[in-house]
């Protein structure tokens, strides 16, 4: 296996890493966003701004997680499957 393929194969799998690590912060952000800012003490705590604006911080990063860890997941399958044509092209030759 050439030095550039292994280097598809690493980097698909860590992008694919990366994917599921952003949906498990997605999930884990909207427990937190759930329990801490969306019953009637957070909504309180938020509007009179004595949160620090963490409930907004904890919105903000739960969307960047949600936006771009779909987008890991697909760049990494594309790599992986680049490493496999590139197999198969090398075995044809």
């Amino acid at each position: 296996m050439g030095a550039g393929k292994a280097i598809l194969i690493i980097a698909g799998l860590l992008l694919l890493g990366l994917s599921w690590g952003a949906s498990y912060a997605v999930d884990y952000l909207d427990e937190a966003i759930h329990e801490g800012c969306e019953d009637e003490m957070g909504v309180i705590a938020e509007a009179a701004g004595l949160d620090e604006g963490q409930c907004q911080d904890a919105r903000d990063w739960r969307h960047q997680a949600f936006t771009y860890g779909p987008m890991l997941g697909y760049l990494g399958a594309a790599l992986l499957l680049t490493s496999v044509i590139m197999m198969v092209i090398r075995k044809r030759q």
